[in-house]
């Protein structure tokens, strides 16, 4: 009876080393996402989208397929857990701008104010200023942060307005060698 009574202990420890091993493979498929926004904002969430399969819908029901969740937007900031090497679709939702994105298209609305993000470990993304709907950001860890509209295929991409004089300015040039110099990244949609 005594085997039988080890044997018992032996295999919850064999099932616990299972389970714990399994655990940390799904921690080591993840990252933690540190989101803020300067000065904050009420009533305001960050909401984030799985663009990995191409722009995602921007649907936020519960049992939604590519939304990951929200969490809520302060100057503090927020941790959200997510997928390494995948773009997310950050969104900074405001209740009170539905209308206006309705009458903007809805989904190419939304892409045009969120940013894509795409983690290789524990990152920062702070939102400094909001121009027009559109952030300004910066950004610090192993993090790539660019334009939703990233997630458009080449053929489709939205291409400034004719007659548009937008060029490289110093500072998107600036911002191109402080990510590659100190893994920090700040800009605009118009630095990109």
């Amino acid at each position: 009876m005594m085997y039988r009574q080890s044997s018992s202990k032996a295999t919850h420890w064999c099932l616990a080393a299972v389970l714990m091993c399994g655990s940390g493979a799904l921690l080591a498929d993840t990252a933690t996402l540190q989101v803020s926004i300067e000065g904050g904002s009420f009533n305001t969430k960050f909401k984030f989208f799985d663009a990995s399969a191409g722009c995602p819908s921007y649907n936020d029901i519960p049992g939604a397929k590519q939304f990951l969740g929200g969490v809520r937007a302060s100057d503090k900031g927020a941790s959200k857990q997510l997928p390494l090497g995948e773009p997310i679709h950050v969104f900074l939702f405001r209740p009170k701008d539905t209308p206006g994105i309705s009458a903007a298209g809805g989904a190419p609305e939304i892409r045009r104010r969120a940013l894509q993000v795409t983690l290789m470990s524990d990152a920062t993304l702070r939102y400094t200023e909001i121009i027009d709907h559109v952030p300004s950001w910066e950004a610090t860890g192993d993090i790539r942060v660019e334009p939703a509209t990233a997630c458009l295929p080449a053929d489709e991409a939205e291409t400034p307005a004719e007659g548009s004089t937008e060029a490289p300015t110093e500072t998107s040039e600036e911002s191109d060698s402080l990510e590659a110099d100190q893994g920090q990244d700040t800009g605009t949609d118009a630095d990109q």
